[in-house]
């Protein structure tokens, strides 16, 4: 917008200077070195105007052009005359679109340029210094400059005090629009634990009736232990909102794991899952237990709502390299390439229709992060299942 605009005052310039040369006296001299500067002037203008257009790092070259403007004006007005003439105010011109410039120090500067070399070219003689009508246009000029740089920078600082105020608010909308995100990844997550603890209790109403007491303890534990998980997925949050230092200590990858495949169990039965567990030999790491049982259970969660007509989760505890994986592989809907690229990130998610937000992943890696470890996934393609690989580091002997 701004070369457009600059076009337009150059053009209008062109037209000024074209009006001198074709109204000049008999002056003498070979008239067409007036119309040779006036064509490479012309020249210029339409020539820098297409370049800043497809050239954007031309930009920094604006204050050098308006010296070109005030060469050009000078050279031309002296060959036809024009500085006694009306047609000093080119110079009027060539100061007013200074304004253009972004930088109220080049603006300053060109503009009293402008003038300054307006003062010595019009000058008649040095005893006609004071000549009234020569120092009423040079104030005039002096003016003009100042005016228009004091009017350029104003609307410059409109402009950055509307941009800084518009960036401000849009800010506030994306928190916003983050934290009702994350609310609703929240509320996601908590129906898992809550869904299991009505299960529980279901199943725990029905031995009742029946009279029997088998397994009722485990199930009530079960109940105490997903309403634990439940405080623990608001806490994770806030942790990943508001990161902290977690507190680890020595314990065996397998422990969280089976905390969250145990939690797991009413569901997989549900769905008609099978469970496959290979845990290896105990690989004790140093990691936070809350945190890990968390980590798990998302990628638990994530496997089993790849798998809505029943399959196989495989979990897999090896410890190697100074390093204990843990992968949980399922038999369902897979993922792509670009899946795979893009679940990392904020809000990414494949499953939006049953109320997928996209942060549990964030916060899955932000867990491995947090213990020096990685989280990975992996999968031959849709409808070849997924695997998922939690690296943690051996805790030292």
């Amino acid at each position: 917008m701004r070369s457009r605009y600059l076009l337009f005052f150059r053009a209008v310039l062109a037209e000024t200077l074209l009006l001198q040369c074709l109204y000049a006296p008999g002056l003498p001299g070979a008239p067409y070195w007036r119309w040779a500067l006036l064509g490479l002037y012309a020249f210029f203008a339409v020539a820098f105007f297409l370049l800043e257009i497809r050239l954007p790092a031309l930009g920094k070259w604006l204050p050098v052009s308006f010296i070109v403007d005030i060469g050009m004006t000078s050279l031309i007005l002296h060959a036809a005359g024009g500085f006694a003439s009306d047609f000093h105010m080119a110079f009027f011109l060539v100061i007013l679109s200074t304004a253009l410039i972004n930088s109220m120090a080049f603006s300053f500067v060109v503009g009293g340029a402008a003038c300054a070399v307006y003062a010595a070219l019009a000058l008649p003689s040095f005893k006609d210094a004071l000549q009234p009508f020569y120092l009423l246009r040079l104030s005039l000029l002096l003016t003009t400059a100042f005016f228009s740089t004091f009017i350029a920078d104003h609307a410059r600082r409109v402009k950055t005090a509307t941009a800084q105020e518009y960036e401000e608010r849009l800010a506030w909308l994306e928190r916003l629009s983050f934290t009702g995100q994350a609310l609703a990844r929240i509320l996601h997550e908590l129906k898992t634990p809550l869904g299991t603890i009505s299960l529980t209790a279901e199943s725990a109403r029905e031995l009742m009736r029946k009279g029997s007491t088998l397994d009722f303890e485990t199930r009530l534990t079960s109940i105490e232990s997903e309403a634990d998980r439940a405080a623990e997925i608001v806490s994770g949050y806030l942790d990943f909102v508001r990161p902290t230092q977690l507190k680890l200590e020595r314990l065996a990858a397998q422990k969280p794991l089976l905390q969250a495949l145990a939690s797991a169990k009413l569901r997989l039965e549900d769905t008609n899952i099978v469970l496959e567990q290979d845990l290896g030999v105990d690989a004790a790491v140093e990691g936070s237990s809350r945190h890990l049982i968390q980590l798990f259970t998302i990628l638990i969660d994530n496997a089993i709502a790849a798998m809505p007509l029943g399959g196989r989760l495989s979990v897999r505890v090896r410890a190697e390299a100074g390093k204990a994986a843990v992968s949980i592989a399922d038999t369902g809907v897979g993922l792509t390439p670009d899946d795979q690229a893009r679940l990392f990130k904020d809000f990414a998610t494949t499953r939006p229709e049953s109320g997928g937000t996209g942060l549990g992943l964030s916060i899955g890696r932000w867990i491995a992060l947090q213990h020096r470890g990685d989280l990975s996934l992996a999968s031959p393609g849709r409808a070849k299942g997924a695997t998922a690989t939690v690296t943690l580091p051996l805790a030292k002997t």
